[in-house]
């Protein structure tokens, strides 16, 4: 087995999806073990092509696969998501780079272990020693070069609980769920098409519109609507999806866990008023 470190990006699309479905098809192949995943932060584009900013995250974990055989499971996860390659360092669905595989080094025309720019790029050093700080690189510490990389642009974006059906109304469920979610410290994103903010938090159109990481949704639509966002539940990725009483829809519920999204029906208020959440 050999440690691996990867760094993946990503500027279309639903971003921190993008990423965390590719780690859940890596980690499908059942010759990767033990994944892990740092925060996502928000970057700079590198290259100088025009273009919106990226998410970049690094994952770490062991793998029976050679370095030759991760890069073509890279190459097929980047096709899955319809990665296309054209301009170089241009905009993207989805890129992954092998960063170190154990102890290799590779000299390839396709194919260099360890990436030579790991010093050259915040967005690759911050997550990797986010992951293990103590690494280092032709026996020099990575965390020396955090001090030539400091004029890039790298922003930890904090994760939030997604409150679906958000309300202005105070006597709402929805209301009153991000209200108390706000009072115990959470981080909300609140989806409504007809707000620009409820309580002093702006309102988002869609799931996919949100710019954080969604790790929590709670939902507060008809069950009949829960149909018409499931695209979207499914782009974002969120770690759980709570359906509120009057929400349940089980062909959703059903199509989640099949994706590996955790589903509960239960209510957001109970569980934040008995500690469950």
């Amino acid at each position: 087995m050999n440690k691996v470190y990867i760094g993946l990006g990503s500027n279309l699309g639903c971003k921190v999806g993008n990423i965390r479905r590719a780690i859940r098809l890596l980690a499908s192949d059942g010759r990767i073990q033990n994944v892990e995943l740092s925060s996502f932060y928000k970057t700079d584009p590198v290259g100088g092509v025009e273009q919106d900013w990226f998410v970049n995250a690094v994952a770490r974990f062991d793998t029976e696969l050679s370095a030759r055989e991760l890069l073509s499971l890279c190459l097929e996860v980047e096709r899955e998501l319809k990665r296309v390659r054209g301009e170089r360092w241009g905009p993207r669905t989805l890129d992954i780079d092998i960063l170190f595989f154990g102890d290799e080094r590779i000299e390839e025309e396709d194919l260099a272990v360890p990436h030579p720019r790991i010093r050259e790029r915040a967005f690759v050093l911050v997550p990797l020693l986010e992951l293990d700080a103590g690494l280092a690189m032709d026996g020099v510490a990575l965390s020396e070069s955090l001090s030539q990389v400091k004029g890039q642009a790298v922003e930890k974006l904090k994760p939030v609980v997604a409150v679906v059906g958000a309300s202005p109304k105070p006597d709402r469920y929805a209301n009153m769920a991000q209200r108390q979610l706000m009072e115990a410290g959470h981080e909300v994103a609140l989806v409504a098409p007809r707000e620009e903010s409820i309580l002093g938090v702006p309102v988002v159109r869609t799931l996919t519109d949100c710019p954080n990481p969604v790790d929590t949704v709670t939902l507060y639509i008809g069950s009949a609507r829960v149909d018409g966002i499931l695209e979207d539940l499914l782009s974002v990725r969120p770690q759980r999806v709570i359906f509120n009483p009057g929400t349940e829809n089980q062909g959703v519920r059903s199509r989640l866990e099949q994706e590996g999204i955790e589903t509960l029906e239960a209510c957001t208020l109970v569980m934040l008023r008995t500690g469950q959440w």
